[in-house]
Order: C-alpha cells, then sequence, then structure tokens
C-alpha cells in the first residue's frame, strides 16, 4: 500500500498476468500496456478478469478489468504482437555511463514517510535530487531490483520495477505530498528471458510538463547488459497545494477518488 490505495504496479501487473492466462495459447509477446487508474484499489477482495478482445493475423489486443466493492477501479488493456522479420534494426537509446549499483547504498526505508511497498525493491539513487528536496529540475535515475523472487514472468517482473520509482516531480516538492497515476502506458522493447532478484536494472525518468496539478512524465528501463527494456509515458496528478496535508508521494498509485 502507499497511503489509501495499493502500489500502481501491482494492479498493472495483475492485469498484465491474468491477460498472459488467457493468451497462454498464443505465442505472441507483450508489446504495449496501458493501465488506467479509475479508483483507489484498497486491501479488500478484488476481481480480476480478462478477455482477448480481437486476435489478427499479427496483432492480438487483450483487456483486464479489476473491480471492488462493485465498482471498475482499474483497466489494463494489453497488444501483444508475434516476432516478424524486418529489415529496419534500430537500438534503443544506451543506458548513461553509470557507477555500477555494486558501490552504491540502498536508499533507505523510512517508516511513515517511505510507502509500505518500496521495502520490496531496493533503490540505489545515481541522478537528480532526492524526493522532497526542493529540486530545480524533474529528472532522477539509478539502479533498481526486486528484493525478492518477483515470479516466472519477466514482462510482469519488468512492470514493477518500472512503477516502483517516485514520479521525477517530487524532486521539485519541498515537502511531502501524493503525486498519483492517473494513465501509465509501457511499451516492452528487449525484455531478458529473466528478471529475478539479482537482476539490477537501470531507471532514468524526466518531467516533461506540469500545470495546475497535472504533469507529464516519460522513463526508460535499461537491462543488466544496457539494452533498453522497456520506456514509460504517464500522467501524474500532483497534490502539493499549500495546505495539503502529508501524504505518499513515492512510486504510483491511483489518483480517483
Amino acid at each position: 500500500m502507499q497511503g489509501r490505495t495499493s502500489f500502481g504496479g501491482i494492479p498493472a501487473a495483475l492485469g498484465l498476468r491474468a491477460i498472459r492466462a488467457v493468451t497462454a495459447d498464443d505465442q505472441r509477446r507483450p508489446r504495449s500496456v496501458h493501465t488506467s487508474f479509475f479508483g483507489p484499489l484498497d486491501d479488500r477482495p478484488a476481481r480480476v478478469t480478462a478477455e482477448v478482445i480481437r486476435a489478427g493475423r499479427y496483432l492480438s489486443h487483450a483487456r483486464a478489468e479489476i473491480r471492488q466493492a462493485g465498482e471498475l477501479r482499474t483497466q489494463v488493456t494489453v497488444t501483444l504482437a508475434a516476432d516478424r522479420d524486418s529489415g529496419v534494426v534500430l537500438g534503443g537509446p544506451p543506458r548513461p555511463e553509470r557507477k555500477g549499483p555494486e558501490g552504491l547504498s540502498d536508499l533507505p526505508f523510512i517508516d511513515g514517510l517511505t510507502p509500505a511497498f518500496t521495502r520490496y525493491f531496493a533503490f540505489r539513487w545515481t541522478d537528480g535530487s532526492l524526493p522532497f528536496s526542493g529540486g530545480k529540475e524533474a529528472r532522477l535515475g539509478g539502479w533498481c531490483r526486486h528484493r525478492s523472487d518477483p515470479g516466472p514472468d519477466p514482462y510482469v517482473a519488468a512492470l514493477g520495477l518500472l512503477d516502483a520509482w517516485p514520479s521525477p516531480f517530487v524532486s521539485m516538492m519541498t515537502r511531502p505530498a501524493p503525486a498519483s497515476s492517473v494513465t501509465w502506458t509501457t511499451n516492452f522493447f528487449d525484455v531478458p528471458e529473466v528478471i529475478d532478484e539479482s537482476t539490477w536494472c537501470w531507471y532514468g525518468s524526466e518531467g516533461v510538463a506540469a500545470r495546475n496539478g497535472i504533469a507529464g512524465m516519460r522513463a526508460g528501463l535499461h537491462g543488466p547488459e544496457g539494452r533498453l527494456v522497456a520506456t514509460v509515458e504517464q500522467l501524474v496528478a500532483l497534490f502539493d497545494r499549500p495546505g495539503a496535508g502529508p501524504g505518499a508521494g513515492l512510486g504510483g498509485g491511483s489518483a480517483g477518488s
């Protein structure tokens, strides 16, 4: 949990896992995942359903819905595609040259300030200001990994790492306040066959623009060998207005209210 809702990577990963189950006989791999957070998903039981919307010659489109207390809280739509021969080959942007994770210290877990879910990830900061430090730019980066086995599906494991980091805008805030995901789109490119608790990936994000409490950001996740695993674009609701009480500003979640 983070505040009154779950870590946003949980419903996104649940939706993808449900879609992978209903497309288990299909050799197509996830290429794009779009998650809409309609409302907070709390710690009560929730129901996840998934269906294939259309299966064409090369592409499949599927949708998962997560409902709780009779309401639709999260929707995940996924595009899957088979590999095809193509003469167009372009490598993604290389991972920036940074000191390896072995020489850096983990970002500490601070009970009452750091969201509960972050204890399940290791973060080693390399770029940008720390959260709520009043930095001058919306930018952050660093190494990350799961602290426990994330399961056999590397796409689901990658989603967890992609949403574990805070919005880069929280580096510009001067005190804790929520920064909640509204929509989140991930595109997969070169996903390792295995992402487990020993796999260090490098994540970097930057703010695109922010005004009137709504902000846009983009990010990339690079694998241990430097190749681009996935990119992210996210719409974020910021609640740092004067007089706002402290909230959970690290990570994803839902802006629904």
